[in-house]
C-alpha cells in the first residue's frame, strides 16, 4: 500500500520561499543587464531549479509571475501565498508588480489558454525592436512564449519576399515577426476570434497594420489546412505550434499531439510551397516524435539550437524544421 506524500508544514515552506527567492533573483541579476542591452524585457528567472520547490518564474518588465505546480504535499496550504511574499520581499515588488497563478504539469482535460481573472488589463513587452501585449493575470498563459524567441528571430530573418501561413497562432508572435521580417503575406489561423484580436492589437503596436497584407483567420487549424489543400493554396514558410490537447467548445477532443502529430504535419505538408520550410514545435513534456508517416524530404531537429539562455538546462518545447 502506498502513502500519500507528507504535507509541508510552516517552518519547511518557509524554506522553500527563501530559497526561491535567493535563486531567482541570483539570476536576475546574471540575465538582466545582458538582456536589457538587447532590448528584452521578458525571460525565464526560475524553472524548478530547486528539486524541492516545483515552480515557475518569469520577468516581465518589472513584474513578476509566480506559477507553482501543485502537488499533494501543498494541496490546502498557502504554499504560493508564501512563495510569493518571500519574492515579493527579495525584487521589492509592490502588490499589482507580482502575479501568482497555479499549474498543473499533467493537465488532465481542458484548454491550453484558460482563463483565471476578468481584469483586461495588458502590459507592453519589448522584444528587441518589436512589442507585445501581454496580460499577466487573466489567463495561465501571458500572451508572449519567451522561449520561442530565437526561433521567432529564424522565421524574420527568412520571411522577406515569402507567404508565411501561422496555424495555432495564439495572439500572432511569429506572423509579426515575419511581417517584420518582409514577408510579402501573413496568414494568422486561430479558433480563438479573442486571441486573434490580440494579434491584430500587437500587429497594430508594431506599425504592421495592412490588411491587404496581413490576414487573421479564426478557424480550427486543421479545418483550415484541409480547406486551403481543396483549393490549393500554398506557403513558402508553415509555423505549427499546437497545444499538447484542444478541445472545442462542446468538450469534444479536436487534437492529441503525440497521437496525432504525423498526420497533422502531413496536413500542412499539403499546402507547403516545394522548397518551402515547415516549423513545428510541441511544448508536450514527454513528446516523442514519430515521423515514420511523414512525407518529407528531410526533418532536422533544432531543439537545442532554438533553446535561449534563459531556459538552458531545461527543454521548454520540442522543435524540427521540416521541407
Amino acid at each position: 500500500m502506498s502513502l500519500s506524500p507528507k504535507a509541508y508544514d510552516t517552518a519547511t515552506i518557509e524554506k522553500h520561499a527563501e530559497m526561491l527567492a535567493n535563486r531567482a533573483h541570483k539570476v536576475w541579476k546574471k540575465l538582466h543587464p545582458r538582456f536589457e542591452k538587447q532590448n528584452i524585457g521578458v525571460f525565464r528567472i526560475y524553472d524548478r531549479d530547486i528539486p524541492e520547490v516545483r515552480a515557475v518564474a518569469d520577468w516581465y518588465e518589472g513584474h513578476v509571475v509566480l506559477g507553482e505546480y501543485v502537488r499533494e504535499q501543498t494541496a490546502g496550504l498557502p504554499y504560493l501565498d508564501i512563495l510569493g511574499q518571500a519574492m515579493r520581499e527579495k525584487f521589492g515588488l509592490t502588490g499589482d508588480q507580482l502575479h501568482l497563478r497555479q499549474r498543473q504539469t499533467r493537465p488532465q482535460d481542458g484548454t491550453r489558454y484558460q482563463r483565471l481573472d476578468k481584469r483586461g488589463e495588458r502590459l507592453e513587452v519589448r522584444e528587441g525592436d518589436l512589442r507585445f501585449l501581454v496580460n499577466l493575470d487573466d489567463y495561465l498563459d501571458t500572451g508572449l512564449f519567451a522561449d520561442h524567441r530565437l526561433t521567432r528571430s529564424w522565421v524574420r530573418e527568412e520571411s522577406a519576399g515569402k507567404h508565411v501561413l501561422n496555424l495555432y497562432a495564439y495572439t500572432g508572435a511569429f506572423s509579426v515577426y515575419a511581417a517584420k521580417g518582409g514577408a510579402n503575406t501573413t496568414t494568422t489561423v486561430d479558433i480563438s476570434e479573442n486571441y486573434l484580436d490580440w494579434a491584430w492589437d500587437n500587429f497594430k503596436l508594431n506599425g504592421l497594420d495592412d490588411i491587404d497584407r496581413h490576414t487573421a483567420i479564426a478557424e480550427e487549424s486543421r479545418f483550415f489546412l484541409r480547406a486551403a489543400a481543396r483549393e490549393g493554396r500554398r506557403w513558402d514558410i508553415i509555423i505549427l505550434d499546437p497545444p499538447s490537447f484542444s478541445t472545442n467548445r462542446a468538450g469534444q477532443e479536436l487534437l492529441e499531439i503525440q497521437r496525432d502529430h504525423p498526420d497533422l504535419i502531413n496536413e500542412a505538408l499539403a499546402v507547403l510551397k516545394r522548397g518551402g520550410k515547415l516549423y513545428f514545435s510541441t511544448n508536450h513534456q514527454r513528446f516523442q516524435p514519430e515521423f515514420q508517416r511523414v512525407q518529407a524530404h528531410s526533418i532536422e531537429d533544432l531543439t537545442e539550437k532554438s533553446t535561449p539562455i534563459d531556459y538552458e538546462g531545461h527543454t521548454p518545447h520540442r522543435i524540427f524544421v521540416i521541407s
